[in-house]
């Protein structure tokens, strides 16, 4: 996710409300969380999305702006997991909603494709940063300026000038996968409480999210 704010991070570095838990335990709930994220994407674009291909994209697109933003922040301001995880499900809910609209736009097979494509390179980047913690540490100022440069360039190149974004797409997966890495090396480094990994759950899923759009933007077919 884009480069968190300084003096937040020192706060969650310092923040121990709520009881500590084993690294085992700590690292479990931020993979189940994810998972939880990842499972509630997944029923929404199969089983319900007749359903939602019927709501006007207009408000998917309000509820996905006010929702993701407004959960975002109530997940990591709350000291309370289980506010946490409510305002994470709602997080994941509104990302949901625009997320079915843009794989409808896709063959399945492609979704397929960039759903493995994108679980295998999240788990590489993990071990990696586990491996390389030194490395991921020092990347937060470049990924942060690395992708407000692409956003600038497809805002210019792509929507107003039409120019074809293709190696955007390539440069901004690369730069989320170096934000999964860097947000996995940023919660090992919080105080390990529940309320920490639910917050750190949420960072590394909103990288997943974008990096899994990029790479099926980048290999997807489209349904004619």
């Amino acid at each position: 996710m884009a480069d968190m704010n300084k003096e937040y991070r020192l706060e969650r570095m310092n923040h121990y409300a709520g009881t500590m838990v084993s690294e085992r335990t700590y690292n479990l709930t931020i993979g189940l969380t994810l998972l939880w994220g990842v499972l509630i994407n997944v029923v929404m674009s199969t089983v319900f999305v007749y359903q939602i291909l019927r709501i006007n994209y207009l408000a998917v697109l309000a509820i996905y702006f006010v929702g993701t933003i407004g959960c975002s922040i109530l997940v990591h301001k709350s000291d309370s997991p289980a506010v946490s995880f409510a305002a994470f499900t709602g997080m994941a809910i509104s990302m949901g909603l625009l997320l079915t609209f843009f794989v409808t736009a896709f063959s399945g097979h492609s979704v397929a494709y960039a759903f493995i494509a994108t679980a295998l390179v999240t788990v590489i980047m993990i071990l990696l940063s586990m491996l390389y913690p030194a490395f991921f540490a020092g990347l937060g100022r470049t990924l942060f300026v690395s992708l407000i440069g692409c956003i600038l360039v497809q805002l210019v190149g792509g929507l107003l000038l039409g120019i074809p974004m293709t190696l955007i797409d390539y440069a901004v997966a690369l730069i989320f996968c170096g934000y999964i890495g860097l947000d996995w090396y940023r919660a090992q480094q919080f105080p390990k409480t529940l309320d920490n990994a639910i917050d750190s759950a949420a960072d590394i899923y909103l990288d997943v999210v974008n990096l899994f759009i990029r790479i099926l933007s980048i290999t997807g077919k489209r349904r004619s």
